[in-house]
C-alpha cells in the first residue's frame, strides 16, 4: 500500500522539477524527499525517474504516475470533506439560498424555530452551483427559485416573495395603488448590494431606471432615513419591519403588479434528508403564509 505522503512528494516533484524545490515547498529535508521517491519506485516496481549526475527527470511512466497520484489525492480530500460534511449535517441544519429573502425570514425567527443547531449561511449561492453543494453534503437545505425533482434532490414550495416600491409624496407615482416595472424607468432607487436574483430582475425589467447600490447596511439605512429616494421592499422585509415595529412614515408601499415581481420560493434538499428537514420546511411555509 502506498502512503499519501509519497504521492504528495511525486506530485510536488512533477510541478517543481527539482528535489530542492519539493523540500522547500513541503518543508522536508532533501534526503527525506529522495528516499521517499526511491521507496515509491520500489513499491510500484516501476522506473519513475531518469537519474543523471546533476539532474533527475520523470520517465513517461513517472509522468503518468504523477498525474494519477494527483487525481487520487484530490479524491482522498474530496472523500474526507464529504464524510465530514455528512457528519456535520446530521448534527446541525445548515441552510443556504440563491435568494436572500428566506434567509432573512428564518434568521429573524430562528429562536422560535424548533430546528436544532440551525446555521444560516448569508453568502448567496449561484444557480449554477447550489445542486453540487447539496450533493456534497455542504448544506442540509437550500432555498431556491427553481422547482426540482431528480433521483437525489427534491423541492417543496414554501411561498412567494413579492416585490414592491416605497416612495415619498414627492414622487410622481405616489398616488398609484400599484405600479409596473416600465413605470420605474427614469427614477433613481437606493438598493442593497446583496439582493441576489432581484438585481437581475429589476435591471432587466426597468432598464432605464437608476440603481444606487449600497454595499454597507449602515449606508443604506442612513440614505433611506435622510433622503427621499425610492427604495424596494418585499413582503418579507415588510413583515419583519412590522414585527420590529419599524416605521417609515414618509414612504408609501406600492406593490409592483408584473408577474416578474413575484418569486416562487422552494426548499430543496436531498431525498434522504427529507425527514430531518421536514420540520424547518413546514415552519418556514407557515411564516410565508403570514406574509401579505
Amino acid at each position: 500500500m502506498v502512503d499519501n505522503y509519497l504521492l504528495e512528494y511525486l506530485v510536488a516533484f512533477a510541478h517543481t522539477g527539482t528535489i530542492g524545490a519539493v523540500a522547500e515547498q513541503l518543508n522536508v529535508t532533501q534526503p527525506t524527499i529522495s528516499r521517499g521517491l526511491q521507496k515509491l519506485e520500489l513499491l510500484l516496481k516501476v522506473k519513475l525517474f531518469e537519474r543523471q549526475p546533476q539532474k533527475i527527470t520523470l520517465t513517461e511512466s513517472g509522468i503518468y504516475a504523477a498525474q494519477t497520484a494527483e487525481r487520487l489525492l484530490k479524491q482522498h480530500f474530496d472523500f474526507a470533506d464529504a464524510v465530514q460534511n455528512f457528519d456535520r449535517k446530521h448534527n446541525q441544519l445548515k441552510v443556504g439560498a440563491t435568494v436572500m429573502g428566506p434567509l432573512v425570514l428564518i434568521k429573524h425567527f430562528s429562536k422560535s424555530l424548533s430546528a436544532t443547531q440551525l446555521t444560516i449561511d448569508q453568502q448567496l449561492l449561484t444557480d449554477n452551483n447550489w445542486q453540487d453543494e447539496l450533493l456534497q453534503h455542504k448544506y442540509s437545505l437550500i432555498f431556491t427559485t427553481t422547482e426540482i425533482q431528480t433521483d437525489q434532490i427534491e423541492s417543496y414550495y414554501v411561498g412567494t416573495e413579492k416585490l414592491a416600491i416605497k416612495i415619498t409624496d414627492f414622487n410622481a407615482l405616489y398616488q398609484h395603488d400599484s405600479v409596473r416595472f416600465d413605470e420605474l424607468n427614469g427614477h433613481e432607487f437606493i438598493v442593497s448590494g446583496n439582493i441576489g436574483v432581484w438585481k437581475t430582475i429589476i435591471e432587466h425589467n426597468a432598464p432605464r431606471a437608476h440603481f444606487l447600490y449600497q454595499s454597507y447596511q449602515t449606508s443604506l439605512v442612513e440614505l433611506t432615513r435622510y433622503s427621499n429616494f425610492p427604495i424596494f421592499k418585499t413582503n418579507i422585509n415588510t413583515f419583519i419591519d412590522k414585527m420590529r415595529e419599524t416605521k417609515d412614515q414618509k414612504r408609501k408601499l406600492i406593490p409592483i403588479s408584473d408577474p416578474q415581481a413575484h418569486l416562487a420560493i422552494y426548499a430543496a434538499y436531498l431525498k434522504g434528508d427529507r425527514q430531518s428537514n421536514n420540520s424547518l420546511i413546514k415552519q418556514t411555509a407557515k411564516l410565508f403564509d403570514q406574509l401579505t
